[in-house]
């Protein structure tokens, strides 16, 4: 049974709790986060601008590590040029190493700068400029290994979907990204030269230069590196029609960050402050408008012109015993039947500021629910949002005791409260017209399994 005590203490969270002040970098901190990035970039080139092009077409972000990155964009460009068939004027162009031109070397490393952070702010949404820099940081900068570790923090990992067009798709639009704030000639080119390679066998080249940041680097290494990228890009083969294949990719990233040692993880997924707070919030809500465009959709034309769209502004929360979409299409027709407007005014459409609003509501019912569930664990607001961001919303993952009978329970979350009493916290947070009825509705429903 629950192990709740009947005058259990209510946790009630709304915008008050959700300041983002704590978590932006003051001037200082980026400015430090910023040389240090620039540091690794700059040592990155220290060990391969003897290679011809590497400081005019090389760059830092792409789908493997760094070293490699720099050595497969060379390449690309290369291969582009004899493509066009105009090798003699395009070489003059892609010089090699000029290593008595100090302001060309910077002005690579300010490039390789702003594509990786372009890369990471592309890719993820609401990843500040900041945030970027600080995962590739901690990635000691490698672009997809900083990914990983921003899908870990942001607890993506059921959702992020690795293989999948859609991210393959995303991933595509991040590389043009990225080399068109590199200033890359042709970023288009750029793309489909990662494309070629993404569908060739990404383990020799990986396999040929080390990883690791502190390993050496032999002509020998750097040659046959070279030579397998322009075996393939240099093939006669139809350009790929289908997406990127990034299995392979995922799968090194996933064993580089492996290799950084056994201490990164832990550190960077347990800070005291949470530092994607915002983000994944703005995730949550984005994932929780959603939910209420479906419910639209579901809704009686008819019946949501006259009146339902007076009940599911006030009332249609996301949370309870359903999947998120059936609680708002059963809170706004049970709040319509219990409490019909005293005048049915016909609309055509629902504003897009009150969709916000009902839906932040939900957000904040949500968070107070599992707060006011586990206070004897002390969770955390910014925990039960990471809780979540894992499920989607749902509360029926978020809260594995909401639907067991009263003489089951389950270990994996120890409760400190009833379900009434979550459901009467979410009202308040919530700002339910009538809170105490909500509660009751709630648990009726709750009883009878809709």
């Amino acid at each position: 049974m629950e192990a709740a005590a009947p005058s259990a203490a209510l946790r009630v969270y709304g915008p008050s709790n959700f300041r983002d002040d704590e978590l932006v970098f003051n001037s200082g901190e980026i400015g430090r986060l910023q040389s240090e990035l620039r540091a690794k970039i700059e040592s990155c080139y220290g060990r391969v601008r003897q290679l011809p092009g590497v400081l005019d077409a090389g760059f830092c972000f792409g789908l493997l590590d760094p070293v490699s990155n720099i050595v497969a964009g060379a390449s690309i460009a290369r291969a582009a040029v004899e493509a066009k068939e105009e090798e003699e004027e395009e070489e003059r162009s892609l010089p090699g190493a000029r290593l008595g031109e100090p302001d060309l070397i910077g002005d690579m490393n300010r490039r390789s700068f702003h594509g990786l952070v372009d890369f990471l702010t592309a890719l993820f949404p609401h990843l500040t400029n900041a945030m970027a820099i600080w995962y590739l940081n901690e990635a000691r900068l490698d672009p997809l290994v900083a990914a990983l570790l921003i899908v870990k923090r942001r607890g993506m990992e059921r959702s992020f979907g690795f293989a999948s067009d859609t991210t393959a798709a995303a991933v595509e639009t991040a590389l043009r990204c990225a080399a068109a704030s590199a200033q890359h000639p042709n970023p288009s080119q750029f793309a489909l030269g990662w494309k070629l390679l993404s569908h060739s066998d990404l383990n020799n080249v990986a396999a040929v230069l080390p990883s690791s940041a502190n390993s050496d680097y032999s002509d020998e290494s750097f040659a046959a590196a070279i030579a397998m990228v322009d075996d393939v890009l240099l093939k006669k083969q139809p350009q790929p029609t289908s997406v990127l294949s990034l299995e392979k990719s995922w799968e090194l990233a996933s064993a580089r960050l492996r290799n950084l040692g056994p201490d990164l993880s832990p550190i960077v997924l347990e800070k005291k402050v949470f530092l994607e707070r915002a983000a994944v919030w703005r995730m949550l809500l984005t994932t929780i408008h959603g939910y209420y465009l479906q419910a639209l959709a579901r809704l009686p034309k008819d019946k949501l012109q006259s009146h339902y769209h007076h009940s599911l502004l006030q009332a249609g929360h996301c949370y309870g015993p359903l999947d998120p979409v059936g609680n708002i299409i059963l809170n706004t027709i049970w709040y319509s039947r219990a409490y019909p407007p005293a005048k049915n005014v016909e609309i055509s459409a629902i504003s897009t500021r009150g969709l916000l609003r009902i839906a932040v509501r939900s957000l904040y019912g949500l968070v107070s629910f599992l707060c006011t569930r586990c206070a004897a664990t002390h969770l955390t607001p910014d925990e039960a949002i990471r809780r979540l961001q894992a499920v989607a919303a749902d509360l029926r993952l978020a809260d594995p005791n909401l639907l067991l009978d009263d003489d089951k329970n389950d270990d994996d979350m120890v409760v400190s409260a009833t379900v009434e009493q979550a459901y009467t916290a979410a009202a308040a947070a919530a700002r339910h017209p009538e809170p105490h009825h909500q509660n009751t509705s709630s648990s009726q429903k709750q009883r009878s399994r809709f």
